[in-house]
């Protein structure tokens, strides 16, 4: 099957041929409702809100009220559009942020009251392996190459290595760009002391992991996360192709020391193309991404057409020609 996007409409009426997933982000929550039509996945409607619940997150892993209440209200809006979709082709899933909140029953139980089906809870080895399959099912690669593919979200980073649908390696560590945003830029200065500070302690944390995956070895790399799609605006932005190189991160990451506050980004030149919601965590972020490039001797990596969410969805769908 092939996913063909379309300009995202939403509709009052659905029928059994649409199917709704509900992605419980760290950084954002996001829906996609989608229709099936002659073998082929035709976008219907997306909706995408920074709820920030990892940035809710204290000291203790406990989620505030405030970032409990941006949760429910933004899930209070998706179930206007949930509640017309059979719930049998519904998935809805929560990562990183809640597995790590001590209270997440605390939220848990008010978005289920409201919610048309139960969130389900990933592990950070479900959410990976998910990821993978979003990515095998809407790649165009060769499916017999080995591939690498890593996903930085909000609280965790997950890294896959697979094969054809199979994933081989798939591992999730708490390593995300709101939370490194919270330890290593809350002072909202972008600083070469600020970035050699995060840089560091993410090869810190994925040094001791990278034995199996280079042992393993791939033929390709391939990323998906608001991160990545930030660095492939300003790639766009500059009419160059899509491809992240170590060099261009380094190159970036000096422009950002340049702009000196997070604030300023937005508005500086060298970033023409990007998004402002991307702006306040793209230094994290990045943060992440050198150090990923740098223990595991990525060269370059290529943009994702799918993730988590494309992956719940493929696990909905029918067999292709059923």
């Amino acid at each position: 099957m092939t996913m063909k996007e379309k300009t995202p409409q939403f509709k009052a009426e659905y029928t059994n041929s649409h199917y709704a997933v509900v992605d419980l982000g760290s950084n954002s929550f996001h829906l996609l409702i989608t229709q099936l039509v002659n073998n082929q996945v035709k976008i219907v409607a997306k909706i995408k809100q920074k709820v920030r619940l990892a940035a809710g997150l204290n000291n203790n892993n406990e989620l505030s009220l405030s970032a409990i209440d941006r949760g429910i209200a933004c899930l209070t809006l998706f179930t206007q559009h949930l509640k017309n979709i059979p719930v049998s082709n519904i998935r809805i899933v929560a990562t990183a942020a809640l597995r790590i909140a001590i209270n997440r029953d605390a939220f848990l139980t008010l978005a289920n009251k409201i919610l048309p089906s139960e969130i389900n809870l990933l592990s950070g080895e479900q959410e990976a392996k998910t990821i993978y399959s979003g990515v095998a099912h809407t790649s165009q690669g060769k499916l017999e190459q080995k591939r690498l593919v890593v996903d930085i979200g909000g609280a965790s980073t997950e890294l896959i290595i697979g094969q054809g649908f199979d994933a081989k390696h798939a591992i999730s560590v708490n390593l995300g760009c709101v939370s490194f945003k919270e330890k290593f830029f809350a002072d909202n200065l972008l600083t070469d002391k600020n970035f050699t500070a995060a840089i560091t302690v993410a090869s810190e944390i994925v040094t001791p992991l990278s034995a199996n995956f280079l042992n393993l070895g791939w033929q390709s790399v391939l990323g998906r996360s608001g991160c990545m799609q930030a660095l492939a605006e300003i790639l766009h932005g500059r009419q160059q192709p899509i491809i992240i190189t170590a060099y261009f991160l380094h190159e970036i990451k000096q422009a950002l020391i340049h702009c000196k506050a997070i604030e300023n980004i937005s508005d500086n030149i060298a970033f023409s193309g990007l998004r402002a919601d991307r702006a306040p965590v793209l230094a994290s972020g990045l943060s992440i991404l050198i150090a990923l490039f740098k223990v595991f001797n990525i060269t370059e990596l290529t943009l994702s057409n799918g993730a988590l969410r494309e992956g719940l969805l493929y696990e909905m769908l029918p067999p292709k020609n059923s």
